[in-house]
C-alpha cells in the first residue's frame, strides 16, 4: 500500500459516523422542523404575492426572477418536508432543511451587513424584520437538522414516550413562537427609536 493510501486511510478513520439517538430526539427534531416549515408553507402560498415583494426587496436576485425564485423557495420547502415525513428519505428532508434555514439565514445577513435593516424577513407567521437574532436562530435550527437525520437506536417506544414527544415538541413550539415575539417588539422598538432621532 503507498503512503498516500495509508493517509487516505488514516483520514477516514479519523471521521466517525454519526452516534445513534434515542427516537424521542429524533421525533421532536423532525416535529418542531415540521412545524417551521408547514408554517412558513402556509404564509407562502396564502400570500404568494408579499413572497414576491419580500424577494424583490432583498435585493439579491433580478426583479423579473421575484417570482420564479419564489415559486422555487415554496417547492423546496414542501419537497423538504415530503422527504422528512419519510424514514428512508429522512436524511435527504434534513439536508434540505439545513440548506434553506443557512441560504435564508446568508441572505438575511448580507442585508443587515449592508444596513438594510427594516424588510420583512417571510419567515412566516407575524411579520418581523430582519435581524442577527433571526439570523441565530436560523442557524439554531439548522443545527437541528443534524439531530432529526441522525440514525435511531432501536427500541420500543412506550406510553410515556408518546406523551413526551408532543409535549416536547409544543414546548419547544411555544419557545420559538416567543422568542419571535420578543424579536419582533425589539425590532418595533427599535425602529421608533430610529425615528424620534430623525426629527
Amino acid at each position: 500500500m503507498s503512503r498516500r493510501s495509508v493517509r487516505l486511510s488514516c483520514r477516514w478513520r479519523l471521521i466517525k459516523p454519526m452516534p445513534a439517538l434515542d427516537p424521542i430526539a429524533i421525533g421532536a427534531a423532525i416535529a418542531l422542523l415540521f412545524f417551521v416549515f408547514v408554517r412558513a408553507v402556509l404564509h407562502k402560498v396564502t400570500d404568494f404575492g408579499g413572497l414576491r415583494q419580500t424577494v424583490v426587496d432583498y435585493r439579491l436576485v433580478p426583479e423579473g426572477s421575484a417570482g420564479p425564485v419564489a415559486a422555487g423557495l415554496t417547492g423546496a420547502e414542501i419537497l423538504s418536508l415530503a422527504l422528512l415525513a419519510a424514514p428512508v428519505s429522512r436524511g435527504f428532508g434534513a439536508l434540505a432543511a439545513a440548506l434553506l434555514l443557512l441560504g435564508y439565514g446568508a441572505v438575511m445577513a448580507i442585508n443587515l451587513a449592508r444596513g438594510r435593516t427594516s424588510i420583512d424577513c417571510g419567515c412566516g407567521g407575524a411579520g418581523q424584520s430582519v435581524s442577527w437574532a433571526l439570523v441565530g436562530r436560523n442557524m439554531l435550527l439548522a443545527a437541528l437538522t443534524a439531530i432529526a437525520a441522525a440514525p435511531v437506536v432501536p427500541r420500543r417506544l412506550g406510553a410515556f414516550d408518546i406523551v413526551l414527544i408532543p409535549t416536547i415538541v409544543v414546548a419547544a413550539g411555544l419557545l420559538l413562537l416567543v422568542s419571535e415575539r420578543l424579536v419582533q417588539t425589539f425590532s418595533h422598538i427599535r425602529a421608533l427609536g430610529a425615528d424620534r432621532r430623525s426629527y
